[in-house]
């Protein structure tokens, strides 16, 4: 069967193991995010050095505009690869300086939530 589609189909055989293969490799990086992230020890994480705007927007589930805002970063620069130490050392400020910045972001989006319901 399959050497006759060999014989036939070459192109069309050739497009499906790529796309397989593609569906296997993004289905699996789909599931190993998700699990990753649905761990509470993942969750609101304490600010580290080593962790990314990207992160910290996954962690605390903020949306980008917010993360950028509260980590001094201004949304028109292109994106770049940039760790929490580095934002603190060019802002002259620590990491706990940076999550009290996090952490009002949180609070003012459940108060805006919290309004938003009571409408």
């Amino acid at each position: 069967m399959i050497a006759r589609l060999w014989r036939t189909h070459r192109v069309l055989l050739l497009a499906f193991v790529v796309g397989l293969c593609a569906l296997g490799y993004f289905g699996v990086r789909t599931i190993s995010s998700a699990i990753y992230w649905m761990d509470p020890a993942h969750q609101e994480q304490a600010l580290a050095g080593w962790m990314s705007p990207r992160y910290v927007g996954q962690s605390y589930n903020l949306p980008r505009d917010r993360v950028l805002d509260a980590l001094m970063l201004d949304p028109n620069d292109p994106p770049r690869r940039v760790s929490l130490s580095e934002i603190a050392d060019l802002n002259e400020m620590t990491l706990q300086d940076l999550q009290t910045r996090v952490d009002a972001a949180m609070a003012q989006m459940a108060a805006e939530r919290e309004a938003q319901r009571g409408d």
